[in-house]
C-alpha cells in the first residue's frame, strides 16, 4: 500500500457489472438458434452479440462457450425506431416491424418478461445501464464469484453476464499485476473468504487494491511478456513467462526476499 495507488483511484472509479437480463432463457441463445433467427431475418444479427459467463472467465483470455445474447438495450439508453412511440402497442408494431424474428423469439417468454425487474421501457428491452459503451471497448474481466486471482483481456468488444465484472482498460501492465502472486496474496490476505473456499472480489473491495505507479522502462517488459501470453494462451512456456512477470513485479513493489518468500509460500 506505502507505493501503490488504489486500483479505484487507479481506473477512475470504472468498475462496472455485468449485462442482467431477468430472464437468460429468453435472451441467451445458441449458435443453432442464432443461425435460425438470422435465416428467418438477416437483420435479426444486428442484436445478436457474443456473450461471456463467469465461468468463462479464465487467466488472461476467457474461453467463449459459443453462446449469444439478444441485446436490446432499453430505450432510456439507445434511440430505436419505437422508442418515441406514444403507446406500447405502437411501439411493439415498430419492433415487429423492424425486428420480426426476434419479436417471435421474445415474444414465446412475454408473461415472463413483462413480470421481470429487470427490463427496460417496454418489456423485450434490456433494463436500463449507463455503461454498455465500456463493453465496446478494451477492458479487462473478471468472475465475481472466484477461488483465486483470474483477470482476463478482451478487446473484442464481447457482452458478459452479471457474473463478471469488467474495467474498461487496454492497461497490459495493469492485467500482469492483477494476474501476479502478489496479488493472490492479496486475495487472500484482505478478502472475506466465502462458503466453499470461495471469494467474491467485487468492486468494493478491489477498488483498495494497491497498483504501483511504475516508470515506462519497467513497464515494457512485463508488457510484452503479457503479449506473448495472450497470443497464445496455451504455450506451454506460460508459467516460465508468468514466473518472469512476478518476479519483475516483487522488483516494482520493492519486496525483500524474506517478503518474496512470504507470497511464494516459502517459509
Amino acid at each position: 500500500r506505502s507505493v501503490g495507488t488504489p486500483l479505484g483511484e487507479y481506473v477512475q472509479g470504472r468498475f462496472y457489472r455485468g449485462v442482467l437480463t431477468g430472464l437468460n432463457k429468453a435472451f441467451v441463445i445458441d449458435g443453432e438458434t442464432r443461425k435460425q433467427l438470422i435465416a428467418e431475418d438477416p437483420k435479426s444479427e444486428e442484436l445478436i452479440k457474443p456473450w461471456l459467463r463467469g465461468r468463462d472467465i479464465k487467466k488472461w483470455k476467457a474461453e467463449w462457450d459459443g453462446l449469444y445474447l439478444v441485446n436490446i438495450p432499453s430505450s432510456a439508453n439507445k434511440q430505436w425506431p419505437w422508442s418515441g412511440a406514444e403507446t406500447e402497442k405502437e411501439a411493439r408494431r415498430i419492433f415487429k416491424q423492424t425486428y420480426p424474428a426476434i419479436h417471435n423469439h421474445l415474444s414465446q417468454w412475454e408473461d415472463k418478461l413483462r413480470k421481470r425487474d429487470d427490463q427496460g421501457k417496454f418489456w423485450w428491452e434490456l433494463r436500463s445501464c449507463k455503461y454498455y459503451e465500456a463493453f465496446e471497448q478494451p477492458k479487462i474481466i473478471y468472475p465475481n464469484i472466484t477461488k483465486t486471482n483470474i483477470f482476463a483481456f478482451d478487446s473484442t468488444g464481447i457482452l458478459t453476464n452479471q457474473k463478471c465484472f469488467i474495467i474498461p482498460s487496454d492497461d497490459l501492465y495493469l492485467l500482469a499485476i492483477l494476474n501476479s502472486k502478489l496479488t493472490t496474496k492479496w486475495f487472500f490476505s484482505t478478502l472475506p473468504l466465502l462458503r466453499g473456499r470461495f471469494f467474491e472480489p467485487s468492486a468494493i473491495f478491489m477498488q483498495n487494491f494497491p497498483v504501483c505507479q511504475a516508470t515506462d522502462s519497467q513497464k515494457t517488459p512485463i508488457i510484452e511478456h503479457v503479449k506473448k501470453i495472450l497470443s497464445d494462451p496455451h504455450n506451454l512456456e506460460i508459467s516460465i513467462i508468468e514466473e518472469e512477470i512476478n518476479r519483475m513485479v516483487y522488483e516494482i513493489y520493492e519486496l525483500s526476499e524474506k517478503e518474496i518468500k512470504i507470497i511464494e509460500g516459502n517459509k
